[in-house]
């Protein structure tokens, strides 16, 4: 089975939480639709096409890269917009609001999924899957777009809680993806190839330079650190508090569920596990929700126990995650659901597949549509169902 063969077989479309009206007020709202670019870099792009300021422009989640997505977002009604769509980049005007969109205003997004080279003897198998999915819900992890700054499960985050400062720099300046400039590439190698002696590097990007600036001038990891724009820093410390109560999840998992019923699924940064479906009695002893980490965490005995077993890996207390006075950057506390029930829950009949063929003969493809509530992620519902 392929999943996102193309931009178009992984559409994703926001359920908005503000109400628009038709009578003019201080923020334009339009629906963006984009392909093949983040959320970050289609606002970006926006801003650069119409001189409009980054700050002045609201939205309300982050969505992928790959894949085809309508957000809305809200624009200052005073800004004379004067902007060519293209195939990567619409907008849409919708309405007005009073206030700016933004993070958090939306209730949920819809997914259609276009799940393609499945072979016929498998499409009885993904039905009965589907059918668990819609009685029982799946863990509600995050899945491995949360964690585009970890390298080699090296979490910067978790060198911050450590205060090993120096760590964390070197990772932010020298660890690369696969899918980053050749440009960029090399000038994360040039760094990491004259770490000691980082006066001789030539830099071009300037964020990286203002890091090394920084250290070059007082000698001191944590103020270069500190250099690193702020949204990036607030995703070092999402990504490991992310991943911490991936793990706690599946602690309670294995506390409360039939380990016969468990299985597991890789993602970026380990493994996921999931159950094959849940008694009433199972059911009723997982906690609906439990707490993301941090220093003023409130824990009731079993929520206690769970992340003492996490951190004792970690090697960690809860008292570590207090960073806010040295790094400017700080843990939040939010109660998180640990399953989740898609929605409208709907699959096609299988086709013919254009894209895959076995000796000639074209193999089948289905569409799966669901919706979920903000901040769930629809590909923890595939790996669900197709183990990937």
């Amino acid at each position: 089975m392929k999943l996102k063969q193309l931009p178009s077989d992984f559409l994703v479309e926001e359920i908005s939480s503000i109400q628009v009206s038709q009578q003019r007020k201080p923020h334009s709202i339009f629906i963006m639709a984009k392909r093949e670019l983040d959320t970050f870099d289609a606002i970006r792009l926006l801003s650069r096409k119409t001189t409009i300021p980054l700050y002045e422009i609201g939205y309300a989640g982050l969505k992928d890269k790959h894949a085809v997505t309508r957000q809305y977002i809200s624009i200052p009604s005073h800004y004379l917009i004067q902007f060519q769509n293209t195939e990567r980049l619409s907008l849409f005007f919708v309405g007005y609001h009073n206030k700016k969109i933004k993070i958090g205003d939306l209730k949920g997004n819809k997914f259609d999924i276009v799940v393609r080279d499945i072979r016929h003897n498998k499409i009885d198998r993904i039905y009965e899957k589907m059918k668990c999915v819609s009685l029982f819900g799946v863990p509600n992890y995050f899945d491995s777009q949360r964690f585009g700054s970890v390298f080699n499960n090296e979490f910067i985050g978790k060198y911050l809680i450590k205060k090993k400062y120096e760590d964390a720099v070197k990772i932010f300046l020298t660890r690369y993806l696969k899918s980053e400039s050749k440009h960029m590439k090399n000038e994360k190698r040039g760094i990491l190839t004259n770490w000691p002696y980082l006066e001789k590097v030539t830099i071009h990007n300037k964020v990286f330079a203002r890091v090394i600036q920084e250290y070059l001038k007082n000698n001191n990891w944590l103020e270069a650190y500190k250099r690193i724009p702020a949204n990036l820093r607030e995703m070092h410390v999402n990504a490991y508090q992310s991943y911490l109560w991936n793990e706690c999840v599946k602690e309670i998992l294995r506390a409360r569920v039939n380990g016969r019923k468990i299985y597991s699924v890789k993602y970026a940064v380990g493994s996921l596990y999931f159950y094959k479906d849940l008694s009433d009695e199972e059911r009723s002893t997982i906690p609906s929700v439990f707490p993301t980490l941090s220093n003023t965490v409130k824990l009731s005995a079993f929520d206690s126990n769970i992340v003492s077993n996490i951190l004792s890996k970690e090697k960690s207390t809860l008292q570590d995650f207090d960073i806010k006075s040295l790094t400017g950057n700080f843990f939040k506390t939010r109660k998180r659901s640990v399953i989740i029930l898609p929605e409208n829950i709907r699959i096609s009949d299988p086709m013919d597949d254009e894209l895959n063929r076995i000796n000639g003969k074209p193999q089948k493809k289905i569409t799966l549509s669901f919706s979920l509530p903000k901040g769930s992620y629809a590909t923890i519902v595939t790996k669900r169902i197709f183990n990937q």
